[in-house]
């Protein structure tokens, strides 16, 4: 039921998220000492907040706390696990923005090598995972049993990401916008981001052998 709405905002809904993997294929080497799985996951969302919006400047209005049931379901998803010494190259304390700005621009092109549209994919970002004990990006099928979109990704990641790469180092902006690293279906209200360092890490897992040698 819909009745009509003279108000100035648009609302925003805060999701917590958890993720536990219940079965990987074997984990194939990207660069920099990063790796690569496929399989399945359980997912819990929980919608606990929205925020208020203006329509004209996007500014926070007000946030309205919620108590709401969570939502569980298993899919299909891909994640990819960094080691210390390769989220350090985000720069101190931007190892999580980096990671979730990481997670949204590989998100958003995705579209182009599955059919899809960027609300059909789920994605979480952690600087931590109590299963692979490394800093994790999932990125999931945000349907119960998988639809194959995130199969298609696995398979074809190294260009994905190598794109996720070119789309954040072409926007003219300077520390992230809706063009590249921000998300307009983000759980966490978009908070952290962190432009520079998404690209850092992208280009060090999609860097080719001898791209690593000749570096000094």
């Amino acid at each position: 039921m819909v009745e009509p709405f003279s108000g100035a905002y648009y609302t925003q809904a805060k999701v917590e998220k958890h993720v536990e993997i219940g079965g990987a294929s074997t984990p194939r080497a990207l660069g920099g000492g990063a790796l690569l799985s496929f399989g399945t996951i359980e997912v819990t969302e929980q919608v606990v907040a929205y925020q208020k919006r203006g329509l004209e400047d996007g500014e926070v209005v007000d946030t309205v706390t919620l108590d709401l049931p969570e939502e569980v379901f298993t899919t299909e998803a891909l994640w990819f696990t960094l080691p210390p010494e390769l989220t350090a190259l985000a720069g101190p304390g931007a190892e999580l923005g980096a990671l979730h700005a990481a997670e949204h621009t590989c998100i958003a092109v995705l579209p182009l090598y599955a059919m899809c549209d960027r609300w059909d994919i789920g994605g979480l970002s952690t600087a931590w995972h109590w299963q692979t004990d490394l800093a994790t990006v999932f990125i999931y099928d945000g349907y119960p049993g998988g639809i194959g979109l995130t199969r298609r990704a696995f398979e074809a990641f190294d260009a994905l990401a190598a794109d996720a790469a070119l789309l954040i180092a072409e926007c003219p902006c300077e520390a992230g916008c809706p063009s590249c690293v921000q998300s307009p279906k983000c759980g966490n209200l978009n908070e952290p981001l962190h432009k520079h360092g998404a690209l850092a890490l992208l280009r060090a897992i999609t860097a080719r052998d001898s791209d690593r040698r000749d570096q000094p």
